[in-house]
């Protein structure tokens, strides 16, 4: 077996470990959240005004929060509501629309739940705790 002289050894780690970390990076690029689906959602666009705001170009819940709204965030890796946050971790996609896996928590507890949303067009989604169409509830996209 070569030796390589110890000047090439941490070069050649650098690169092994680039790779490592492309290629972890590029397996979570096939699980990100459509990106229609970003922004702020309520059960009517008239709520929008009411449960958010603007705050330093970053959307966010009015002060104070109404912890019973029927309004989540849905960021990149992650989804807000009034009680809590919960970090995406797989996203799946079938005919039914994205199943999405997520890790939640608030004050109190933490919990894995897989959640569903149907895309209806930019301004209107399914939303299904459960994936059972009897549960599906409308949300509106908030224009802020």
């Amino acid at each position: 077996m070569a030796k390589h002289p110890p000047h090439v050894r941490p070069v050649v780690l650098g690169l092994v470990s680039g790779f490592a970390v492309a290629a972890l990076t590029s397996a979570g690029f096939a699980d990100t959240i459509d990106p229609r689906l970003i922004g702020g959602w309520t059960a009517s666009a008239a709520d929008c005004q009411k449960f958010f705001e603007r705050t330093n170009g970053e959307l966010t819940y009015r002060q104070p929060v109404d912890r019973f709204a029927q309004a989540f965030i849905i960021e990149p890796g992650q989804i807000r509501s009034p009680t809590g946050t919960c970090r995406i971790v797989s996203v799946g996609h079938d005919k039914n629309g994205t199943a999405v896996s997520l890790d939640c928590h608030d004050s109190i507890s933490f919990q894995s739940e897989t959640v569903h949303f149907k895309i209806h067009s930019g301004a209107e989604i399914l939303y299904s705790p459960t994936g059972d169409p009897s549960l599906d509830t409308t949300y509106q996209k908030c224009r802020l």
